[in-house]
């Protein structure tokens, strides 16, 4: 990481200390202060930072998050290095981005910090997909392949096989969206030295309080589990319904088809979706086939709802959401 370096003056010397503090301890606790008081009274849980499902029990900066601590902090996002790496040798094609993405001061146009991120096709949720024996690729045998097995709402058993993702091009800009996504907060969390705010045990959390999201639109779709119940944790976020409604629209179903689809594929209507029958859903939509002409567009067995990472992460990139 590159970091701009400044001149310092140390408060206290002493020809036997090898390290000097530069900053007064004063002036450190009141910023650590500001930091958690803006963090107690602006910051969203749940939009600016939260649990990452696989990532343990730590507080994770966000997206929304980054960008709010810039704008007190008077950052701004310079031009981006990207370094891009393509390998057609490998079996999925290996696709990688690393981005250096400077944030700079707008009062006087210094860099104050570099972060770095990168993406790469052979993340565990960009290398694989699932597939129905019939589906699979020319010349492939099912024998040696990895399967999951499951049974249908109606009772017949059901196997899927992982092969390789032959579809590396469509996600090549997703992989590009997440690098510059992992760079900016990696630059965020250094220049304003909020990691160890966001990466405390989760129970530490506790003592703050944190203003809620306005959710009266969404409360007003799900009467049935409303924010108070228990577990309503787990219901699919905004983002995730978005993105599904536009991932099944482009396959052409929407209104009452898209309903009965979500019905069928989970037992539940889509204001009663699960964060993990969200996530499957959009992972299932990419392989719909639109049905034939007077069949149900449920009978598409491709959709299932307990997809293996299913209770990962959604990565959802700038362009497929509305904010």
């Amino acid at each position: 990481m590159a970091i701009r370096e400044q001149s310092l003056t140390p408060v206290q010397s002493s020809p036997s200390n090898g390290l000097m503090m530069v900053v007064d301890f004063s002036v450190l606790k009141q910023r650590i202060a500001q930091l958690q008081q803006f963090v107690r009274e602006y910051m969203v849980a749940g939009e600016d930072y939260g649990i990452i499902e696989g990532t343990g029990s730590k507080p994770t900066l966000l997206k929304p998050g980054a960008e709010k601590l810039c704008d007190v902090y008077g950052l701004s996002a310079g031009e981006a290095d990207i370094e891009f790496t393509r390998d057609d040798t490998k079996n999925p094609v290996y696709i990688s981005y690393r981005v250096s993405l400077p944030l700079i001061s707008r009062m006087d146009g210094r860099i104050i910090m570099v972060g770095v991120g990168s993406a790469n096709s052979w993340e565990k949720k960009y290398r694989w997909r699932w597939v129905f024996e019939n589906e699979l690729p020319p010349g492939m045998s099912p024998d040696g392949l990895k399967t999951k097995t499951g049974t249908s709402r109606n009772g017949r058993p059901w196997t899927q096989y992982r092969v390789p993702n032959d579809e590396i091009d469509d996600i090549d800009n997703t992989l590009l969206k997440m690098a510059k996504k992992r760079a900016l907060i990696d630059a965020v969390l250094s220049a304003t030295r909020s990691s160890a705010l966001f990466t405390q045990d989760i129970e530490d959390m506790d003592s703050m309080t944190v203003r809620q999201q306005d959710t009266s639109t969404r409360d007003e779709r799900r009467q049935q589990t409303p924010r108070q119940q228990p577990g309503y944790s787990q219901a699919a976020t905004d983002a995730q319904l978005a993105l599904l409604e536009k991932k099944a629209k482009a396959k052409g179903l929407d209104g009452a088809a898209f309903n009965e689809w979500v019905q069928e594929q989970t037992g539940a209507p889509v204001e009663q979706l699960t964060k993990k029958n969200a996530s499957a859903l959009i992972d299932a939509i990419q392989n719909y086939q639109p049905p034939a002409k007077g069949e149900s567009p449920s009978g598409n067995a491709a959709a299932q709802s307990d997809d293996p990472f299913a209770d990962e992460a959604v990565d959802i990139s700038e362009d497929d959401l509305p904010f």
